[in-house]
């Protein structure tokens, strides 16, 4: 899938750096750090070449969410029901 590539290609321009980057993520996500913050420490983690790999990721994963949104009842994996179960 388009974010798994844009997943592995963050982690390749990372490298030793990746930890510290989810880190960084889960702050953003848990909002302990602002997206300012979070785009300063990315791209003093990413060399000028790669910063692009992180765009590339946030986009794929926005793209992720608004295709499961817009997806039809019950073909997405944000559904109420577990898998297996019938509805109602």
């Amino acid at each position: 899938s388009e974010l798994e590539a844009a997943k592995k290609h963050l982690s390749e321009a990372l490298g030793d750096n990746i930890k510290q980057y989810w880190a960084n993520l889960k702050l953003w996500f848990k909002q302990k750090i602002s997206k300012e913050e979070f785009d300063i420490e990315a791209r003093r983690l990413l060399t000028q070449e790669n910063v692009h790999s992180h765009n590339d990721f946030l986009l794929a994963i926005l793209t992720r969410c608004q295709i499961l949104i817009s997806s039809p009842e019950g073909t997405g994996s944000l559904n109420s029901t577990k898998p297996g179960k019938p509805k109602g």
